[in-house]
């Protein structure tokens, strides 16, 4: 099987000044210099390919031989800073994808940097909009490599269809500064995480960080209907969500207002979830969540009428900030 990984760069520039002068006490001088050059940096991830540094793109790897039941290391690719400033790695994300056969169906994939885990999940869980962050790596210094490793497992009851199939992707890497901030940073910022598609009833999302939780904030449109429903999916470095949240809540006028928090999956119970039901708020506490994460990937959903269609804002990073 052949697989096609090439990248896709973001480049940013910073702008360094010089001045000189010099003070002393009772006698003073001063010196100018001219005709100061301003130079901006470059943040360029590259790769190594045939033993020569290439700026936006890193090496092919060919996927071959993958048989039921056995985990195989794909192979290594080298990421690269080719750039003149440091930056972090924080997100992966797969395009083109060109399945025919439903091979992404029994291969489960887990994807190193340095090695550390940044993904585990199905080819097809890392398109864009499923979001494919994970713990920034940061600091990579120009001229720095990080080894990318790429490994498959084959499920057990794959059967003859899928002989000699094959598939293939673009894979992207993305690189940014160090100091760009994450969603939640500084802490108590208010993040504006985008309003959900199509027209009225809708609502947006608000986040932010207090010491001890993270919190986000649903503005409707219109405010203060008989039913509201939110839903938040959460997950860390893998395609599938390890916790679901969903908050319901209706009003009617004879009747005493139902309120109901269900949190499933794995770490996170209901305990450690809490809903200011007046402001729209649902607030987690941040001891939650397992203390080697970062931050953590989610998506916001929610509707209004008992008949109406669940609408989300897409996977995004938020960080935990602690």
């Amino acid at each position: 099987m052949n697989k096609k990984l090439i990248v896709g760069i973001l480049a940013v520039t910073l702008v360094c000044a010089f001045a000189g002068a010099g003070t002393m006490a009772y006698f003073t001088s001063r010196a100018t210099s001219e005709a100061n050059t301003f130079v901006a940096g470059t943040l360029v991830l590259g790769g190594v390919i045939d033993g020569s540094d290439v700026a936006n793109r890193f090496a092919t790897l060919n996927m071959a031989n993958l048989k039921p039941g056995d985990p195989v290391h794909l192979g290594s690719t080298l990421l690269k800073n080719v750039g003149t400033l440091p930056f972090k790695l924080y997100r992966m994300t797969a395009s083109n994808i060109v399945d025919a056969s439903g091979l992404d169906g029994v291969l489960t994939l887990n994807v190193t940097i340095g090695g550390e885990q940044v993904f585990s999940g199905k080819l097809s869980q890392l398109v864009q909009e499923n979001g494919g962050y994970f713990d920034p790596i940061y600091n990579v210094q120009p001229g720095e490599e990080k080894a990318m490793d790429l490994y498959v497992m084959m499920d057990a009851a794959a059967g003859n269809a899928y002989q000699g199939k094959s598939m293939t992707c673009d894979l992207t890497v993305y690189a940014a500064q160090n100091e760009m901030p994450s969603n939640g940073e500084p802490q108590g910022s208010q993040v504006n995480l985008g309003t959900a598609p199509g027209g009225r009833p809708t609502f947006s999302v608000a986040g932010y960080n207090t010491p001890s939780q993270v919190c986000f904030d649903w503005n409707w449109d219109p405010e203060d209907a008989g039913y509201e429903y939110y839903k938040l999916e959460i997950k860390h470095e893998t395609g599938t969500p390890t916790t679901t949240i969903e908050e319901e809540r209706m009003v009617i006028i004879i009747l005493p207002i139902t309120r109901e928090i269900v949190v499933s999956g794995d770490g996170i119970d209901g305990n450690d979830v809490n809903v200011d039901w007046n402001g729209d708020v649902v607030k987690i506490d941040k001891s939650a969540f397992p203390s080697d994460w970062t931050g953590f990937e989610v998506r916001l959903s929610g509707k209004q009428r008992l008949t109406g269609t669940v609408k989300s804002i897409p996977y995004q990073w938020w960080s935990l900030n602690r």
